[in-house]
């Protein structure tokens, strides 16, 4: 069988497709991993096959252009779990349809490429991140089925709506219509207590994280010190699509650092330039998977992204949550409906706050294991190969 996996170039949209990628390799099926050119590094990293598409765009550029001045913090907050935004005031509508008008931007730019590379290949399905909508658009084009890959909860699905419409030019202009944005099947690394009910025909399977390649410091070696050790992170992109956020990173560092635990502080290259002086035992980790740092940890404080959650839960790492961006809220919300995770929002975000959480979650863990047997009990990404095959005929 022939996948063509597709994903437009941001990291952390590629990285969670890589174990099914593995998966379909270790089963013995051609793979291709097509993107924008700046991803190719990433995706041969991985042990991918990359096929540049489109030309690569500049980020910043592409929000400006799809959402002007509009705040992610002025966007609306994410429907409730299975519900729509059918009903939503028109100027709601609007300003969602200005956020996800990046995704499309990503799509249109890779369209006409993906579609000549795939009409070369003939693959038997196409495998697709959940946000780039030129992979359902091709399928449909070939006639072959598209499967969509979520990065953990499904929080593009609530966007359904909207999103639709943002496409439809995109189909005219390949000559296709009655594209499925959610495709004939998902497949899904989040746990069952953490997704929310929708009538979406869903491949469940186990998170394996993967952050990209990963150099083991002598400093992880053996067993952590005599203090507890605490993991503060921000993900890779936080900082840059919040902007001036209400938690500063800096004063969540030195508000963790205040209760005597060791501190590492897991951050992105950016996000470390802006840091500072900090104290002296602070550990900056800059760009060091999560994946190395957390199982050392008796807890781990983040801004909610899915990988950076998924990961806390796959190591048994207890975990407080202070969400910044609407996904992440989103995110936030269901953790702390399963009961596996704590959450700080808005005016509750204070040092005050944050030491009480952090010294709940250091002495207790009982939820944190509860949700890493869940993962762990989940099927590994082999088990829905032979649904993809079934799906190829």
């Amino acid at each position: 069988m022939r996948v063509l996996v597709t994903t437009w170039a941001w990291n952390s949209h590629y990285l969670p497709l890589v174990p099914t990628m593995w998966a379909l390799r270790a089963a013995g099926h051609e793979v291709r991993v097509a993107s924008q050119p700046r991803l190719a590094p990433v995706i041969t990293e991985s042990g991918g096959v990359a096929v540049p598409v489109g030309p690569d765009l500049d980020h910043d550029e592409v929000r400006a252009r799809a959402m002007g001045d509009l705040s992610l913090r002025a966007v609306p907050a994410v429907p409730a779990a299975g519900e729509s935004m059918t009903g939503w005031p028109a100027d709601h509508l609007a300003r969602v349809a200005r956020v996800f008008g990046v995704f499309t931007a990503y799509s249109e730019a890779m369209l006409a490429d993906l579609l000549d590379y795939a009409r070369w290949w003939r693959p038997d399905l196409v495998l697709y991140d959940p946000t780039t909508y030129a992979g359902p658009l091709v399928a449909a084009a070939l006639g072959v089925p598209a499967v969509r890959h979520t990065h953990g909860v499904d929080v593009t699905y609530q966007a359904r709506d909207v999103v639709t419409g943002l496409v439809a030019p995109l189909a005219d202009r390949i000559g296709v219509s009655d594209v499925d944005l959610v495709g004939a099947l998902t497949v899904d690394p989040c746990p069952p207590s953490l997704q929310f009910d929708s009538p979406v025909r869903r491949a469940t399977i186990r998170y394996l994280p993967y952050n990209g390649p990963a150099v083991l410091p002598a400093w992880l070696w053996g067993a952590a010190g005599e203090r507890p050790r605490v993991c503060v992170t921000w993900g890779t992109s936080t900082s840059r699509l919040a902007g001036d956020m209400p938690v500063p990173l800096r004063e969540l560092i030195e508000w963790t650092h205040e209760l005597g635990y060791e501190v590492i502080a897991c951050v992105g290259a950016a996000d470390a330039a802006t840091l500072g002086p900090l104290p002296d035992d602070v550990r900056i980790a800059e760009s060091l998977p999560l994946h190395l740092v957390l199982p050392s940890c008796a807890a781990v404080v983040h801004q909610g992204g899915n990988g950076t959650m998924l990961t806390a839960g796959y190591c048994g790492v207890p975990q407080l949550v202070l969400p910044q961006l609407p996904d992440q809220t989103f995110h936030a919300g269901q953790l702390a409906a399963a009961n596996a995770g704590r959450v700080l929002v808005g005016g509750e975000v204070g040092p005050d706050a944050v030491h009480v959480e952090l010294a709940k979650l250091v002495t207790g863990g009982e939820s944190a294991t509860a949700l890493r047997t869940e993962i762990l009990a989940q099927p590994t990404p082999a088990a829905a190969i032979p649904q993809l095959v079934e799906l190829a005929g």
